[in-house]
């Protein structure tokens, strides 16, 4: 009787153990596919990140070549170049991508390191809220400055040019007589709206100057968390 029961006991210890090593190399496959995906999707927020970065050091280099070209003609400086430094618009252009698939994947919940996800978080949630209403708002006082400029004074040519100010974009350039460009550089409604734009660049700008401090310790602390998987 004894020797039918070992044996059954030992069939049922290989059983388990089988069953039991079997599970937990699932697991750990399981695991190990999760913290791949969120390697992964960690990575995806550093390149959006490092995006972020070369468009808002952008945005402060053309904000403040529009601020400067406003302030030369609010000073009595005007021609052709200086006047169309003013046109531009450039809206943000935002690389949520990567968080937006987290969240919706449901894998932003996995991370272990929760108080860099809730940084994470707050930047996309708040930085960028402010910096899309301070666009909107650039964008707002844009239109209706050359509204008011098409309506009310004479533009000899609209040409594409490249703006090298810019970098290699084609934008449209506008050539004014300098009859024309002497009226516009007086007349009190056309230098409300500089000094509109102008209050609305500084207070863009030092946002982004925030935002952008805020992106660099964030993808300090991404590749922090990034070195430390495996």
């Amino acid at each position: 009787m004894k020797k039918p029961f070992f044996k059954y006991l030992i069939e049922f210890i290989v059983v388990f153990l089988g069953v039991t090593i079997s599970f937990s190399l699932q697991e750990f496959s399981k695991d190990k596919e999760n913290m791949e995906r969120e390697k992964e999707g960690l990575e995806r927020v550093f390149n959006d990140l490092k995006l972020d970065e070369t468009i808002f050091e952008l945005t402060l280099k053309t904000n403040q070549k529009q601020i400067n070209a406003s302030k030369k003609i609010l000073q009595r400086e005007i021609n052709n170049d200086i006047y169309n430094l003013t046109i531009p618009y450039f809206g943000t252009f935002l690389n949520d991508t990567a968080v937006k698939s987290l969240i919706a994947t449901g894998l932003i919940e996995g991370y272990e390191n929760q108080d860099l996800i809730t940084d994470v978080l707050k930047y996309y949630r708040n930085d960028y809220d402010f910096i899309i209403d301070q666009s909107e708002a650039d964008e707002k006082l844009m239109f209706e400055r050359l509204g008011y400029v098409l309506e009310t004074f004479q533009i000899d040519s609209v040409l594409q040019n490249k703006r090298t100010e810019f970098g290699p974009i084609d934008m449209p350039y506008f050539s004014i007589s300098e009859q024309v460009l002497s009226q516009l550089r007086d007349d009190e409604i056309y230098r409300g709206h500089l000094n509109n734009l102008i209050y609305i660049k500084i207070s863009y700008n030092n946002f982004v100057k925030g935002t952008l401090e805020k992106n660099k310790h964030l993808q300090k602390l991404i590749l922090e968390e990034l070195n430390s998987f495996f």
